[in-house]
């Protein structure tokens, strides 16, 4: 049976404001930390009104990871389509700001299947758009035939931003610049 109480719009100004407290607790305190108590007290509202948006926290959450999605997968497609694809995408996922969020998030896809299911399709997503801008640069660069295929570049070239980020986050600077010059030489040779 469907909840009669009533809901406030998903997208109306308070609801996003508890989305932009969930994304900054989450990123400062960490997962742990996100409670509609603890949204309310960054926001300086009661408590009762986070679930005048948001019938759950679960829902909260989900939200607030949709959200993220939408602004990464819209950053992705500018990038897609500029006139150096693949440096522009490399320079999404290794200049990313949200590296702390993007774990906290990955914590909570182990403790809940809604959000398991909308990283899942976020990271597919994701990845599907960056398949496509090498294919497109490979084929532009006739250099295709010699190289990893698209799929692999994108696996290796996503998990080697998110293993430089999450070690920068700490403050692990070892090997990096020998990481990113090859990186670097590597794309000049499909997208001089």
């Amino acid at each position: 049976m469907a909840s009669t109480r009533r809901m406030g719009s998903a997208d109306s100004a308070k609801a996003e404001a508890m989305l932009d407290a969930a994304e900054t607790i989450l990123r400062d305190e960490g997962y742990a930390a996100l409670t509609s108590r603890r949204i309310a007290e960054h926001l300086g509202v009661k408590q009762r009104l986070v679930y005048y948006y948001f019938q759950t926290m679960d829902e909260l959450i989900l939200a607030t990871f949709k959200r993220l999605s939408i602004r990464e997968l819209n950053r992705l497609n500018t990038a897609a389509s500029s006139t150096r694809p693949v440096h522009a995408v490399w320079n999404i996922c290794i200049n990313t700001s949200d590296a702390r969020l993007v774990s906290e998030f990955m914590a909570l896809a182990n403790r809940s299947e809604g959000v398991r299911q909308e990283v899942i399709s976020f990271i597919e997503e994701s990845r599907n758009r960056q398949i496509t801008a090498l294919k497109t640069a490979l084929k532009k660069s006739n250099s295709g035939n010699n190289l990893l295929p698209p799929e692999v570049i994108a696996f290796i070239g996503t998990s080697l931003a998110l293993a430089l980020n999450r070690e920068t986050a700490l403050g692990v600077r070892k090997g990096h610049a020998a990481v990113k010059k090859m990186v670097a030489n590597f794309f000049a040779t499909i997208e001089p």
